[in-house]
Parts: C-alpha cells; sequence; structure tokens
C-alpha cells in the first residue's frame, strides 16, 4: 500500500513541476532531447516505432511522429479501451483523422486494423518519473503494464524501450513492482541514460 501512496505523491510532485516549465525553454529542451533520438542507432535501425501522442506537458512528440513520417518510419500510435484499461498499436500515416478518446487525446478510430507487438522494433513509454534502473512511475492506469505482457519474453528483450523526460524526472529509486518491465534507455535534454 504504501508504495500506491508514494507513486501518488511522486505523480503529483513531477507533474506540477512539469507544469511550471516555461514554454520557450520547454521548446528549447525537447528541441535537444528529439535531436539526440534522431541521432540515436535505435532509431536510426528502427523500422516499426510505438510511440504516444503527447498530451499536456509532455514532451512533444508530435514533431517527432512527422519528422518520423517524413523519414520513411512506419508509426504507430495508441488506441486505448477505457474499460478494459487494454492498448493496440495502429499504424499512422499522419496525425490527421483522428478521434479523440475519453483522455482528450487523438488516437486511430477502432476500424484501424493493429499491429502485433512482437513486431515493434521500438516503443518510446511515457511516464511520470524513472529512475537509474529503467524503473518507471506511470500514470496509473497500466495500459503499457498490459501491453508489454503480449510481447513475448524474446522480444520483449530485443525491442527498443526507450524514455524521453526532463532531467528533474530521472530519480535515484522509483517505487515499482515485480512484474513492472523496466525501460532500456532514457533521454533527457541532459544526458542519454543506459541501463542494465
Amino acid at each position: 500500500m504504501e508504495s500506491f501512496i508514494n507513486k501518488k505523491i511522486l505523480r503529483k510532485e513531477i507533474l506540477d513541476k512539469r507544469k511550471k516549465i516555461d514554454a520557450t525553454e520547454k521548446e528549447k529542451m525537447d528541441e535537444k532531447i528529439l535531436e539526440t533520438v534522431y541521432s540515436s542507432e535505435y532509431y536510426k535501425l528502427a523500422k516499426k516505432i510505438f510511440v504516444y501522442i503527447s498530451f499536456d506537458t509532455e514532451i512533444n512528440t508530435r514533431d517527432f511522429i512527422k519528422e518520423s513520417l517524413n523519414n520513411n518510419k512506419r508509426i504507430y500510435v495508441p488506441r486505448t479501451e477505457i474499460k478494459t484499461r487494454l492498448m493496440d498499436a495502429v499504424e499512422i500515416k499522419s496525425l490527421d483523422n483522428l478521434l479523440e478518446s475519453s483522455y482528450g487525446i487523438p488516437e486511430p478510430s477502432i476500424n484501424d486494423p493493429y499491429i502485433d507487438p512482437n513486431e515493434l522494433d521500438l516503443i518510446i513509454v511515457p511516464g511520470v518519473a524513472f529512475d537509474r534502473r529503467g524503473g518507471r512511475v506511470g500514470y496509473g492506469a497500466g495500459f503499457y503494464d498490459r501491453y508489454f505482457k503480449k510481447i513475448n519474453k524474446d522480444n520483449i528483450k530485443r525491442i527498443t524501450k526507450l524514455a524521453l523526460a526532463y532531467d528533474f524526472q530521472v530519480l535515484d529509486k522509483v517505487p515499482t513492482s515485480y512484474h513492472d518491465v523496466p525501460v532500456d534507455y532514457i533521454i533527457t535534454e541532459k544526458e542519454f541514460i543506459k541501463l542494465e
């Protein structure tokens, strides 16, 4: 129970900090983070990328999506089912024609086909806070934890799981559970963290 309370407090503290970032400063930091992603081997080698569509004060993945589509990457974004808290990765060709989910985030239509997660090369994982062992505190709905369960053991090792975060979102330790799948790398405006 204690880690649940810790997660709640931690989420609030980090999200409050994220809201206070100056807009111009945020734009500069986002650019720096995305430049590091583009120059990484993991991005260059990836053909099929699953990435969330940024919302509110998250690092701007919309620019990343547009740039990646221009680079002939196949881009997949989340489509969520609120009742079951399950999620699929659906290919998009642009950010147009998406529908707003009940969270207020653009998503593909329910009729669009989704990819088998075992076929992905790179997953850009959202989160509120991370630690240097790959631990992640998400937003609390568990979509990604459930999604990772659909991927077999060999592929979960093969697929690069990358988090984008501001420096203050990376802590010494965050509360995690035994079933959490760690991220492999974290890119901040200050460093590229490779996890063991």
